[in-house]
């Protein structure tokens, strides 16, 4: 092979990989089923939280906030939980490695709506609020003690939310401009990239199937 015919097939390898449709995005778990590690916790003490086969479960008072020790910007993010009755969590999304979801990032509350001990609760408050921000468009959720399903995905600003296939929020976070008494920042200026993690006040908690696929 002459040189001029050699740059003519590198050329051509080159253009095949550039015209070549992109790899698409794979569903990697963030929870291996077997232990702890890729997480870390905040304010509270990890030996609450315990690696139970497909379960991760958080067993009581005093858990902090369960967090990736890996952060994410673009994504989806979708796993199964189950509270008890007056059950109290959420999902933590793009807050700092040391920081609280709800004041440095983003929480979507997981809520037993039902419970008289919330009754008097503001939407924003609610199952499937963004935490403090905004009410979810549907209630979708399952009665305490079912599992619920959480799909939450992430690009940009644009923030699109389903609850059990049933769609609760499509935001743009750039029309958020006031903290809302949560966090010095208001939500449409905080990083847009952080980790992601359970909050806990002390009910037990089951999570299982948490998964997510950069974009």
């Amino acid at each position: 092979m002459n040189r001029r015919t050699a740059l003519v097939t590198a050329g051509v390898g080159v253009l095949a990989l550039a015209l070549a449709p992109a790899r698409a995005a794979e569903w990697v778990k963030l929870y291996n089923g077997k232990d702890l590690t890729g997480w870390h916790v905040i304010r509270g003490k990890i030996d609450l939280w315990k690696a139970n086969g497909e379960l991760l479960t958080c067993t009581g008072r005093g858990g902090g906030c369960l967090a990736t020790d890996k952060q994410y910007g673009d994504f989806e993010l979708k796993l199964d939980f189950r509270i008890p009755p007056g059950g109290n969590t959420g999902v933590g999304i793009r807050f700092p490695p040391d920081g609280w979801p709800s004041t440095d990032g983003m929480e979507i509350q997981i809520l037993d709506d039902d419970h008289p001990r919330y009754a008097t609760l503001k939407a924003e408050h609610r199952n499937g609020s963004i935490y403090t921000h905004a009410a979810p468009k549907a209630k979708a959720h399952k009665p305490a003690g079912e599992w619920n399903q959480y799909v939450i995905r992430c690009q940009g600003p644009r923030v699109t939310i389903h609850l059990n296939g049933t769609e609760i929020h499509n935001v743009n976070l750039d029309d958020f401009s006031d903290s809302l008494g949560k966090g010095k920042v208001p939500l449409g200026k905080r990083e847009r990239r952080g980790s992601i993690g359970f909050p806990s006040h002390g009910d037990p908690i089951d999570f299982r199937n948490i998964e997510i696929k950069e974009l």
